[in-house]
């Protein structure tokens, strides 16, 4: 028998045994078919550190067979995070960390994947460790002179990682004890009241990372709080918009006369939170402005007075009557009923001046600020219309009626209501108090549109017809353009569909409340030194409600540039019409915006008579600003120059400048009223060139181009 050849069989069975193992490894998908076998890829774990602002990259550490791993476009990997959500202010987009202001400081650990573009499967992780340090915070000492009433920001001159420290970004806190009537608010708003005593003192403060409670810096403020103020101001023509010299302007004791452009400078002024100061002329009618004066301070009061109706001489014996030409208005003196302030009874003749007011026109035109004290308490009042009349001896002294003594007086209608009551209660202004005081009745008399209410006096003053206002309260807020609130801030309302003012100012926290009219159309304005805010248009209803946004102070740099039209009746609609530098319009059909390109927005428009139509400026372009009314309708509702057309024009630390019609130069062709020109320098300065003419078209549109706006 043949023995089996061990030594053939074996590298048989090696040779079939390495068949069988190629074989699995095909059917398995061995080396030769795997897309990945050979691909090197590789992840390695970060440490970063990014301040706010900053950015970083994940894959520079990475390999992709020995080239460096990049996603994104014309990269060679997919990149993904696989740790879950980031912290706010935190980023990541194809492996580059980015940190913005909002990010809190401290670490963020994260994890990632990255893998082949061509090949999915041939993947690699790695984990990464992001510190955020906090950034430096600044405070510097600051120092203030403030009269009560006014307001300094300590964060005007402090940083937090080189940029401005904000109320949005930091938390103003008193290291101390802070002196009797004076506040520091939580957006480092520095506050005088009116009981501060005079004197000087340092206040210290801490400001903190909101994000980062524990890094903080400390300065401290001088404050000096002066004892007395000034009164200062001009007194224009209502419709001239000239100035009205030889004005007597009162407080208390106190006189001043306006020179030859109607400005009047008053010192020595005992600081109150409501002064009555009283123009009086022998061209005009007598009106009071009401303001407040803080303790050291200086406070602007502007007067519109308005031109004597009508001039008469009248006997004393006998009485008599004296009418308004081409108007309702009218007063009734009764025989032998005058006397002298001392008390004694003039002979001969007097002189007898009457003016009809109408707030529908302006409400600045009414003196004082539409209030009355019910019960001891402010409550707002709505004018239906008044008359100022104002009597003298022959030698100029001033007369008033005998007790016993009554007079009949006519007021014509004047009002922006829809609805005119048949009876309403007689108000007279106390120009000591500052107030309107209730006294006596009148009926509503004759048709539209020459109607009148007509009452029974027993002395003379400036008359109105008038009811207290029926009010709800509106809730609403003052930001800056960041949405920082801000305090102590005084909001102005004016009815739209009723002829009345209020104002409130806002607390600490930015917030106010303000009395309307119900169910009525008002419009609301903040104003903060020579800050303004846009305006809004505020609808009320029959129950207190909250605005759906806030009034932003304009810019700091540019405190705010805003004009107002009113008109009349007739026309029934003037459009407000802005040219920019850049070439762009703000009209009625591109109201523009106060938040982006032009910066400029109509805030207000109004189709229907009376206004008013307002235009914001929150940031100023270097160049030229062009301003025209439209005479919408055409003539055939009326020219511009028979109505009592006017423009407000406000800027920054100045006088409201106010623009009437030209007596002449409007003809069937000109429904265009060109007013002025502002030009603006790099430096924010402004120049006001009076363009005051009637044209045919709106100035031709400068070349649109990228705007540049000024800085200071």
């Amino acid at each position: 028998m043949r023995k089996p050849c061990h030594g053939a069989a074996r590298p048989l069975l090696a040779t079939l045994a390495s068949a069988c193992l190629a074989l699995a490894l095909s059917a398995c998908g061995g080396d030769d078919d795997d897309p990945a076998a050979g691909i090197r890829i590789s992840a390695a774990a970060d440490t970063l550190t990014l301040a706010s602002g900053a950015s970083g990259q994940l894959l520079a550490n990475d390999r992709l067979n020995d080239a460096v791993a990049t996603a994104g476009s014309g990269g060679n990997v997919s990149f993904a995070l696989t740790s879950g959500a980031l912290p706010a202010g935190v980023a990541v987009s194809n492996g580059v960390v980015s940190i913005d202001a909002t990010a809190a400081p401290g670490t963020v650990s994260l994890s990632y994947r990255i893998c082949d573009l061509a090949v999915t499967t041939a993947c690699a992780t790695a984990s990464a460790s992001i510190t955020i340090p906090a950034p430096p915070i600044v405070a510097v000492a600051d120092s203030f002179t403030l009269a009560a009433g006014s307001s300094g920001d300590v964060l005007a001159n402090d940083t937090l990682g080189g940029a401005p420290a904000t109320a949005a970004t930091v938390v103003v806190t008193a290291t101390g004890t802070l002196p009797a009537g004076i506040t520091l608010s939580a957006a480092g708003l520095l506050q005088v009241g009116a009981t501060a005593a005079s004197g000087s003192s340092d206040i210290g403060y801490r400001i903190c990372q909101t994000l980062a409670p524990t890094n903080c810096a400390t300065a401290s403020a001088a404050v000096t709080v002066p004892d007395v103020g000034t009164v200062s101001g001009r007194a224009v023509d209502a419709a001239t918009a000239l100035g009205v010299p030889g004005v007597t302007v009162r407080v208390g004791a106190l006189r001043a006369t306006t020179d030859a452009s109607g400005a009047f400078s008053l010192s020595g002024v005992s600081a109150a939170e409501r002064l009555t100061v009283v123009f009086e002329s022998d061209t005009h009618a007598e009106t009071a402005r009401i303001a407040a004066l803080a303790t050291g301070g200086t406070v602007d009061v502007q007067a519109r007075l308005l031109r004597l109706g009508t001039t008469a001489t009248v006997d004393v014996a006998a009485g008599g009557t004296v009418s308004l030409s081409g108007g309702t208005a009218q007063v009734v003196l009764p025989p032998a009923g005058m006397q002298r302030a001392a008390g004694s009874v003039p002979t001969g003749a007097m002189q007898v001046r009457l003016t009809a007011i109408n707030p529908a026109v302006d409400s600045a035109l009414m003196p004082g600020d539409f209030t009355t004290l019910v019960g001891g308490v402010p409550q707002p009042i709505e004018s239906f219309g008044a008359i100022d009349v104002t009597l003298r001896d022959d030698a100029g002294q001033p007369l008033n009626l005998r007790s016993g003594a009554s007079a009949t007086i006519r007021i014509p209608v004047g009002t922006r209501s829809a609805t005119v009551p048949p009876s309403i209660p007689l108000f007279f202004f106390d120009t000591t108090a500052g107030r309107w005081v209730q006294e006596g009745t009148a009926t509503l008399v004759g048709t539209a549109p020459n109607r009148y209410y007509e009452g029974t006096v027993t002395h003379f003053s400036t008359w109105n017809a008038d009811q207290v206002m029926e009010t709800v309260r509106l809730t609403g807020c003052v930001a800056d353009a960041s949405g920082a609130r801000i305090g102590g801030v005084r909001v102005a309302g004016d009815g739209v569909s009723y002829s009345g003012t209020t104002a409130a100012l806002s607390d600490a926290a930015g917030n106010f409340v303000i009395a309307v009219r119900r169910n009525s159309r008002t419009t609301l304005v903040a104003q903060s030194g020579a800050r303004l805010s846009n305006t809004l248009t505020a609808e009320s209803g029959s129950a207190d409600s909250t605005l759906p946004q806030c009034l932003v102070l304009a810019d700091a740099l540019t405190g705010g540039v805003t004009m107002k039209l009113t008109w009349g009746q007739r026309p029934s609609d003037l459009d407000s019409y802005l040219v920019t530098p850049s070439g762009t319009r703000v009209s009625y059909n591109a109201r523009g915006s106060l938040v982006a390109a032009p910066f400029a927005n109509l805030d207000v428009d109004d189709t229907s008579g009376f206004g008013p139509e307002v235009v914001t400026i929150t940031r100023l372009m270097v160049g030229t600003y062009k301003y025209a009314v439209n005479n919408y309708n055409g003539q055939s509702s009326g020219l511009i120059s028979a109505s009592p057309a006017r423009v407000e024009l406000s800027l920054p630390d100045r006088p409201v400048e106010l623009f009437v019609p030209p007596a002449t130069g409007e003809t069937t062709s000109t429904n265009w009223w060109l007013l002025f020109e502002l030009d603006v320098d790099a430096a924010c300065n402004i120049t006001v060139r009076r363009v005051a003419a009637f044209a045919q078209s709106l100035p031709t549109l400068p070349t649109a181009g990228t705007p540049v706006y000024c800085s200071r």
